[in-house]
């Protein structure tokens, strides 16, 4: 059985419904089992990282498993909570949704929990595969609104080029390691988009969709701050969003071929998520985005 964390998030559902499609038993752990209804076929369990019995229901029988979770500053010590309960279940292979900047000394908070979940996981004495994506395309929908609204898209990146990923590729992926774990055991893959982009290419893209002409709008990451949480989000989360072009040093803003290696195919390109996405930016026919 392959257990599947996170499975109503963006990488989790794509990495359940890629199995699910090719016939392997999944099992999908849920907080809401009501938003579980694009994984038909999978046995839904219900319950969270802060809840010992539903992760020892979720783990029993499990060989493999996707460990992704939700950002909070609890990261660390839920995930823990999970590799405590995977070794008491004897799941023999984990791989781990982490992400490229992870590091014990970076200046954002995220990235610093990754490096250390990602050191447990290490530890075994499940053999493991580290799976680490660079930024989503799919954060781009955030901007949604601004961008048919005022024409612009405001972002704290500077002129760096980021080599951004779609979600669906990274949950395609895991579902390909998780197919065939041994294959893969000890290995650390670092996940791109087919090419690097400044966000004055990217609002640049995003015209092409929009119907109407949409520029970058950089700010500073302390000005971006203000305006996260002036919006409402915590301060926590504020920071990392705001700062986080700072936790990629110029050898992870390079372009990799993992993507093209495991799934035999190119990544997607920002223009087909772009296209993909075209009614969230439209302002003719757009409807409200929800992200997580």
């Amino acid at each position: 059985m392959i257990l599947i964390t996170a499975a109503t998030g963006q990488v989790g559902s794509q990495a359940a419904q890629e199995l699910l499609q090719a016939g392997t038993p999944v099992r999908a752990f849920v907080r809401d089992p009501s938003r579980a209804t694009a994984l038909s076929g999978a046995e839904v369990v219900a319950g969270s990282f802060e809840d010992d019995a539903s992760l020892a229901r979720a783990l029993d029988g499990v060989d493999a498993m996707l460990l992704a979770g939700c950002d909070s500053p609890d990261a660390v010590g839920q995930h823990r909570r999970v590799l405590d309960h995977a070794r008491r279940a004897g799941v023999w292979h984990i791989v781990k949704l982490s992400a490229i900047g992870a590091a014990p000394d970076s200046p954002v908070a995220l990235m610093r929990e990754h490096h250390e979940v990602d050191e447990e996981v290490r530890q075994g004495p499940a053999t493991w595969t580290l799976l680490k994506p660079h930024l989503f395309m799919q954060n781009l929908l955030r901007a949604a609104e601004t961008a048919r609204l005022d024409g612009t898209v405001a972002a704290p990146m500077g002129d760096e080029r980021f080599p951004l990923v779609d979600t669906r590729d990274v949950g395609a992926a895991a579902a390909v390691v998780l197919a065939d774990p041994d294959a893969h055991t000890g290995q650390t893959y670092v996940l791109t988009g087919p090419a690097a982009h400044t966000y004055d290419e990217v609002a640049a893209s995003l015209s092409a969709v929009a119907g109407r002409p949409v520029a970058y709008e950089p700010v500073s990451p302390e000005v971006y701050e203000a305006r996260l949480l002036a919006a409402g989000l915590p301060d926590w989360r504020a920071f990392d969003l705001a700062h986080i072009a700072s936790a990629y040093a110029p050898a992870d803003r390079v372009v990799t071929p993992i993507v093209q290696q495991l799934l035999g195919r190119p990544p997607r390109s920002l223009s087909e998520f772009l296209q993909d996405h075209r009614d969230a930016f439209h302002p003719t026919n757009a409807e409200p985005v929800q992200t997580r």
